[in-house]
């Protein structure tokens, strides 16, 4: 969340300078101006009137605000300066100490610890007694390696230029405390405890305002750091609050852009105009065509016609659809439907009656009257005049089809001009809208459902596309009417879609450059691996990668089959070691006992994330790759001495880790590393224990390591005596003394039983895909999940997935070895 604060921030300074300078351009239709021009003679007699000369004063308005903001900008500019000449003065007045990335720049006078850029300034006498603590150090490096005084220095450039402007002052305020939130933070991110912490930053805190361009720790903002280290931000509202950031600049682009306002060119709008017009005289064509049942439901309704001759009109519109619908081959398949010639309603004009015509409808035995739709008594009519009917039809009825409610010769149909609005004029309108609503709900529920039949969408989408293409573009735009929205596709087709995406293949270039450089990689690394003098080919990261995503992600499964296998690139040779620190005469200091920091015994921390991500003294690292690096640390000390003094320290954030854990623990034994422990943060924490890791002689030279060793465990009485002082009640910690052992235990349950580790016996170090070779050459029978496979199908397992598990047992009753592949391990039994 502090990340995004960030840039949140610096980039609002930025959006404010640019938004005013974008343009928004709006056309408008010319207006064009018709002026009458008429020939006249108007008598002038010319006049002579002496003007005012207008003397410009010296000192203006304008004059003192510019002047008083050049001096604003110089003193801030002078300002600015100065701090940057104190900055470089200390560093170059000063003794620095450099600490991989960082320089320590060692003051002689106390100063509170700050930074800028990759220094970080310190008191000398504090720092070459080991007195700054580490959380401290932590802090400042977090602000040199996240680069906090590149956002100052900007920030103070901005100052000088818009230095009355007062959120200038508020936006500095708030980045510089985002910048203690992120160095907070990311100490709190390596596991120190929030209380020690928070007093640790007590004791080193500031209230003054020396350190302009460089990050310190202040006093003032500590209530609000402390507040922000115990809230704990959800990546929903992270998420939310970077959503949010679109509308407010859509707010912020619409208000304070400029605008440009431009006619348009009518000749270009009339073409467009009669391109659109050609455009909706089209027909529409349904690609997919009518399905099996709708050309069966047509048929059937065709022979139902020729049959009775009669329509019913509701499902005559389903079967003019369904026509609508059908391919040209379709269509010159079957007869064609009756042609209903359909009456515009929205056309009609207005027939109004006569004075006569209107009294003679209150005979009560001659007319039956509805007036807009509703049947009414012929009395109501005393409530109308003749002016309120605007348009009327009638008919007369035959004997045969008067009935006893409506017995009357004459049945007449009146409306009013609210009445003839709705039914006449806006009837197409009226009935689009409950067509297209009908369509809409069908959509909820098809996409609610299992989705596999849409053939009654295209049904409906077919009627409202009919009724669309009757409108105008001016009725579209009175009424604001949309077209219909498409038919969901069925899941069947997005099948077919995602078939599409999975046939697209790597290009014939591309297949042929990979398979080049793979032929060429290949040979070379063969050629280094069979003759010691031959050095491996430099591969170069821009290659490896452009190669890797051609064989990896574009090649389909056939293409790759048919490739150049991928090279045997071996892994990156490890780092060389560290150059020794230069001893220093002076007392105190990280080197003040003389002694190089190469001959100590170096710590191995190994960290797995909850996403089983690997740290190996704080630098991320593959799995395959730890022992190479493992081996690199303490190459100073011999065999025996690193198997009994060089500790692995392993901690898991999630006890799901466990099992990666005791696999790289079980692998260092490789690099003669005996002695390990894993710590479970999720177990540690559930049972509310402190945090801790037993690596007894890191950062020891092999003597004060041997001495350390002699004085724990001087005598056997003496090392009881020591365990019971640390296995105290009040202590969750308890300690014994065993003999060194391992046991291989399955998902059964089922145990290997002890069995004593001999600490002399040299570790082989075959690998998994070694070994199975190996058994091949002796001609032994393999099993895979329990069926017999071919010693070529087996190396082919191991080579795609070099975890299975591989046991073998000496001999079958045909003298052969047996050798088990499976994905968990086994237990082999055998009859005696």
């Amino acid at each position: 969340m502090h990340r995004f604060k960030r840039f949140y921030l610096l980039g609002s300074f930025v959006v404010a300078l640019v938004i005013p300078q974008l343009t928004i351009i709006e056309y408008i239709e010319p207006i064009v101006q018709n002026f009458e021009v008429s020939n006249a003679f108007i008598p002038i007699e010319a006049e002579f009137v002496p003007q005012p000369i207008n003397e410009t004063p010296i000192i203006t308005l304008e004059a003192v605000l510019w002047t008083i903001y050049a001096l604003g900008v110089l003193l801030f500019s002078v300002r600015f300066a100065i701090n940057l000449y104190r900055l470089h003065r200390s560093i170059s007045k000063n003794s620095t100490y450099k600490d991989r990335n960082f320089i320590y720049v060692l003051l002689t006078e106390y100063r509170i610890p700050h930074s800028f850029f990759k220094y970080i300034f310190v008191n000398q006498s504090q720092f070459e007694n080991n007195q700054i603590p580490e959380e401290v150090k932590l802090h400042e490096e977090t602000h040199a390696k996240q680069l906090h005084s590149l956002d100052i220095l900007l920030l103070e450039l901005l100052q000088i230029v818009f230095w009355f402007h007062p959120l200038v002052y508020i936006l500095k305020h708030h980045v510089k405390l985002n910048h203690e939130f992120l160095a907070d933070d990311a100490v709190l991110q390596k596991g120190v405890a929030t209380k020690n912490y928070q007093n640790i930053l007590l004791q080193f805190s500031s209230n003054t305002h020396n350190h302009q361009l460089a990050s310190a720790i202040n006093y003032s903002s500590f209530k609000k750091r402390f507040t922000v280290m115990k809230t704990q931000t959800s990546k929903t509202r992270i998420w939310l609050s970077t959503l949010l950031v679109l509308p407010v600049l859509a707010l912020l682009f619409y208000s304070f852009a400029e605008r440009e306002y431009i006619e348009r060119d009518q000749d270009l709008l009339d073409s467009i105009q009669q391109e659109l017009d050609k455009a909706n005289k089209l027909d529409v064509v349904y690609i997919d065509g009518a399905t099996k049942a709708m050309m069966k439901e047509y048929n059937d309704w065709i022979i139902k016609f020729n049959t009775t001759h009669y329509i019913d009109y509701s499902k005559y519109q389903r079967i003019v659809s369904i026509y609508d619908l059908m391919t040209e081959k379709q269509r010159a398949s079957v007869e064609k439907y009756p042609v209903i010639p359909e009456t515009n309603l929205s056309k009609v004009k207005p027939n109004s009656p006569t004075a006569s015509e209107f009294e003679d409808w209150k005979n009560t035995e001659k007319y039956a009257l509805w007036i807009d739709g509703e049947h009414v008594p012929n009395s109501v009519l005393s409530n109308y005049s003749v002016n309120d009917i605007v348009h009327f039809l009638g008919s007369k009825a035959h004997e045969n089809a008067r009935s006893e409610k409506f017995p009357q010769p004459f049945q007449f149909s009146l409306y009013t001009k609210d009445g003839f609005r709705e039914n006449y004029q806006k009837s197409a309108v009226n009935h689009y809208n409950s067509i297209t609503k009908k369509y809409s709900n069908a959509i909820s529920t098809y996409l609610k459902g299992d989705q596999k039949d849409n053939s009654e969408l295209k049904i409906l989408k077919a009627q409202a596309d009919k009724i669309y293409n009757l409108f105008t573009k001016e009725e579209l735009k009175e009424h604001n009417i949309l077209p219909p929205p498409p038919v969901p596709a069925k899941n069947s087709d997005w099948q077919k879609v995602e078939n599409i995406l999975d046939q697209q293949k790597a290009t014939k270039q591309q297949i042929e450059d990979y398979n080049a450089w793979a032929k060429k990689m290949s040979a070379a690394i063969k050629e280094a691996e069979e003759n010691s003098k031959r050095p491996y080919p430099i591969i170069k990261k821009k290659e490896y990668k452009k190669y890797y995503n051609i064989y990896r992600n574009l090649m389909s499964e056939q293409q790759r089959a048919n490739a150049e296998t991928w090279p045997n690139i071996p892994p990156p040779p490890p780092p060389p070691p560290a150059p020794e620190l230069p001893k220093k005469s002076s007392k105190g200091g990280p080197n003040a006992s003389g002694v190089s920091q190469t001959n100590k015994i170096q710590p191995i921390e190994i960290y797995i994330d909850s996403d089983n991500n690997i740290q190996l003294n704080g630098k991320r690292i593959k799995e395959d790759a730890i022992n190479t690096q493992v081996a690199t640390l303490n190459k100073h000390l011999t065999k025996e001495d690193h198997k009994k003094y060089v500790m692995a320290s392993i901690t898991i954030e999630k006890n799901k880790s466990a099992d990666l854990a005791k696999s790289i623990q079980k692998k260092l034994m490789a690099v003669d590393v005996f002695s390990s422990c894993i710590s479970y943060n999720e177990s540690i924490a559930k049972s509310n224990l402190p945090k801790k890791s037993f690596n007894l002689y890191s950062g020891l030279t092999l003597e004060e390591a041997k001495a350390k060793e002699k004085k724990i465990f001087s005598n056997s009485a003496d090392t009881e005596k020591k365990i019971d002082s640390i296995n105290k009640s009040s202590s969750p910690w308890k300690v014994k003394t065993t003999t060194a052992s391992y046991e291989f235990i399955d998902d059964d349950g089922n145990s290997t039983g002890k069995i004593p580790i001999n600490l002399n016996e040299q570790t082989p170090q075959e690998s998994t895909l070694d070994f199975v070779i190996k058994m091949a050459k002796k001609d032994a029978k393999f099993f895979s999940e329990g069926k017999p496979i071919s010693s070529d199908e087996a190396i082919a397992l191991i080579k795609k997935n070099d975890k299975l598990s591989v046991n073998a047992y000496p001999k079958s009753k045909e003298g052969k070895p047996l050798v088990y592949i499976t994905k968990k391990p086994v237990v082999i039994k055998t009859k005696e």
